[in-house]
């Protein structure tokens, strides 16, 4: 079956994921495969086999629905004014989508037959640009450039917010046998030179706030020849940075132009392999089709090789298993995690798959739920720091005493045990008197919302599903992955807290981690290191062959990293990771990123990091306060009436001595009260309202650990000596 699918009726779920009998062997599980949906189906007759056929066959069912939607602009007030947006949505329909991509596509190749994009030191036509290889995957090599009359394989980079011309570009590529690779919209020009330098990338769209930085960094980059602006530019901008990009070696060209370009007689060009050559077209599921690079908690990027096939079959996978209602209606997905990220590509991907529409917001995660309202989404992805932020304001509005705190209290109390008992998230009262508000706050028409990135703590999951009376689950997968490994049944009650079955296109199996105490042999459930093997499984790193052989043993197993638990249903639960463990001086391991997501639920927290060290005794903490929170915190604790938007004496106030204090005396509070070891006490900490910076986030919000610690080395060090002085 081609398109979404609902779970079987007669699903059951005290066997979701099945162990494969005489597979267990020492010091490891037994492998373990999805018992709902079998592998075959991801090949079944008429299913795509290529991203170009997935887009395709999508178009041919639904020409005149729109695929995308985006907010109109408003003309600016005066020359430097800001953007406003208007509330009215623009559509644009599959087959416009795909007229695009057609005309883009032939003028890349166009470009590349004209040598545009060859380097000058090339000694010859085919020596430039380099195409994009990894060991054991077929490339297309000089050979296929004869007969398609334009090389292949080589890179195009994308350097934006989400919009639709990402996607046009994208899907270019993935037509014209180009290799798509997304630039980090927040991490900078640094990183950006580093992926430019080491795919290396020929040619690089970048929205047009992008181009200084690009333009500054191109001399550095000796493959980049070509830099496209994503947007119209005055002509006298133009003629400024086309001067720039010439002196710094490269040409400068406009999207809207390159597409009239590419419609022209002489330049148009089928999309797809070289007809007529059988070999060409079976070789071309199997080729790679993007570089996704990790965002990095550790050191530089690493480049995931991910193949047409990785990808057709994780977003089929994905697609297998929905609740029935977003079957056979025109439904609609609100894209805000960032594109540069594997796990919203991936979800587009599915998205189109299904036959849905794409309502882009406007990139500002202040406006998330002022865009939400007016796309209406069906369907909704998300990752905890954002799904927790939604819990810890209905949390603060329980608390908030009054009629209306105890009428919230009572109805999020009732709904949670009825669904509890019952699998039932809606309540016919409480829906239309209490939650219908809440739900309108991301447009009212959800149906499902789905977590991943980071795991989602229970409390968290049972609040969304009560709050929005629709499906939540969580998933499970890594770049490696693309994006996916096992995700979770909306109705299954067992399901909170875990991350599901596994999906089809994929096996797992469990490996012992014996000296931090999991093993294949525990009880009541197995656990160990999250080893997977699949369809979706990436064949390795770009150039980077130690690192492939480290991640993917000879049997073609990756080692994920994290610690899983295999339930007796056939549920993964993700329960620790490898990296995020510290040994503390006196022998104690810490999960540091499982007692994030714990302590992080206090509404007071805007972010959290916890830190330790080999070298101490204890835990401290880095804390971003909500400003909200802060303000009636001081002024509880130092009778100080501060606005919450007075965010410098804020800062100023939460240094105080006595507002620390009373921070850790409610977390030990809460470890206490939740039965959390000693050591797993935050005893130290430092405050402030200034957001971390985006250099240490992660494009899915994720705190890198080593960055963190040297940019905030003297406050790091501070609460150490001033938690050892309270210890003495």
């Amino acid at each position: 079956m081609v398109g979404l699918e609902a779970w079987p009726a007669n699903v059951d779920l005290s066997k979701q994921s099945i162990e494969i009998p005489g597979t267990k062997t020492e010091g490891q599980s037994g492998i373990y495969k999805s018992a709902i949906f079998q592998e075959a189906a991801l090949q079944a007759p008429g299913e795509p086999k290529t991203l170009l056929e997935l887009f395709d066959q999508s178009v041919a069912r639904h020409p005149d629905r729109a695929l995308f939607l985006r907010r109109g602009l408003n003309p600016p007030n005066s020359l430097n004014s800001e953007p406003t947006y208007s509330n009215t949505l623009i559509p644009t329909t599959y087959a416009q989508v795909q007229s695009r991509r057609n005309n883009l596509g032939s003028a890349l190749l166009a470009l590349e037959r004209e040598g545009r994009l060859r380097s000058p030191k090339a000694s010859n036509a085919t020596a430039s640009p380099p195409e994009i290889t990894h060991p054991g995957i077929p490339h297309y090599g000089n050979a296929n450039r004869v007969k398609a009359g334009a090389r292949r394989g080589w890179a195009v980079g994308v350097w934006s917010k989400n919009r639709e011309e990402w996607q046009v570009v994208d899907l270019a590529c993935q037509a014209y046998g180009l290799v798509g690779v997304s630039l980090y919209e927040t991490l900078g020009p640094d990183v950006a030179k580093y992926i430019t330098n080491h795919c290396p990338l020929s040619m690089i769209f970048a929205s047009s706030n992008h181009l200084p930085s690009l333009l500054k960094i191109a001399p550095e980059c000796p493959a980049l020849r070509v830099v496209v602006s994503m947007d119209p530019l005055a002509p006298n901008e133009y003629t400024v940075l086309s001067q720039w990009a010439s002196s710094a070696g490269v040409e400068l060209l406009i999207l809207d132009e390159l597409e009239r370009w590419g419609q022209q007689d002489g330049v148009f060009t089928e999309a797809g392999p070289v007809k007529g050559n059988p070999e060409d077209e079976e070789l071309e599921r199997q080729r790679i089709v993007t570089i996704s690079y990790t965002s990095g908690t550790t050191g530089d990027p690493k480049g995931v090789v991910l193949t047409n096939g990785n990808l057709v079959y994780a977003a089929i996978s994905n697609a297998k298993g929905n609740d029935s209602s977003l079957l056979d209606r025109e439904w609609r997905f609100i894209s805000y995690l960032p594109l540069s990220h594997i796990y919203e590509r991936f979800l587009h991907l599915v998205v189109i798959y299904g036959d849905g529409t794409i309502g882009f917001t406007t990139g500002d995660i202040l406006r998330l739920m002022e865009d939400a309202q007016l796309i209406k989404p069906h369907f909704m992805a998300g990752v905890p720091r954002v799904y927790n932020r939604i819990h810890a304001a209905v949390k603060t509005q329980m608390k908030a005493g009054g009629l209306k705190g105890a009428l919230l209290t009572k109805a999020v109390d009732t709904k949670l045990a009825n669904w509890r008992e019952t699998g039932r998230v809606t309540h016919p009262v409480y829906d239309a008197l209490v939650f219908r508000k809440i739900r309108g706050l991301l447009g009212g028409n959800l149906i499902f919302m789905c977590s991943g990135a980071a795991p989602l703590t229970g409390e968290v999951h049972e609040m969304l599903k009560i709050c929005f009376s629709c499906d939540v689950v969580q998933g499970f997968g890594m770049t490696e992955t693309v994006g996916t490994c096992s995700k979770a049944i909306g109705t299954d009650i067992g399901a909170v807290g875990t991350v599901g079955h596994l999906q089809p296109c994929n096996e797992l199996k469990l490996v012992d981690v014996a000296d931090m105490g999991y093993t294949s042999k525990d009880s009541p459930n197995p656990r160990g290191e999250v080893c997977l093997r699949g369809l979706n499984i990436t064949p390795g790193y770009l150039h980077n062959p130690k690192a492939t052989a480290e991640t993917i043993d000879k049997d073609g197993w990756m080692h994920t990293g994290d610690i899983g638990e295999m339930d007796s249903s056939g549920r993964l639960k993700i329960v620790d990771r490898l990296k995020n463990v510290v040994k503390l001086s006196q022998g104690e391991y810490v999960a540091l990123e499982k007692l994030e997501s714990f302590y992080a639920l206090d509404p007071l927290f805007a972010s959290l990091l916890v830190h330790g060290d080999s070298t101490r005794s204890h835990l401290i903490a880095l804390a971003v306060l909500d400003p909200i929170q802060a303000a009636s915190l001081v002024g509880s604790v130092l009778g100080k009436n501060v606005t919450p938007a007075d965010l410098k004496t804020l800062e100023d106030l939460v240094q105080s001595k006595e507002v620390r204090k009373a921070v850790l005396k409610g977390l030990g509070r809460k470890a206490k009260e939740h039965k959390l070891n000693g050591f797993e006490t935050i005893k130290g900490i430092h405050l402030t309202v200034e957001p971390f910076p985006d250099d240490i986030l992660t494009p899915t919000f994720k705190i890198k650990r080593n960055v963190a610690a040297k940019r905030f080395a003297t406050q790091i060090d501070a609460a150490y000596e001033e938690s050892e002085k309270n210890e003495a």
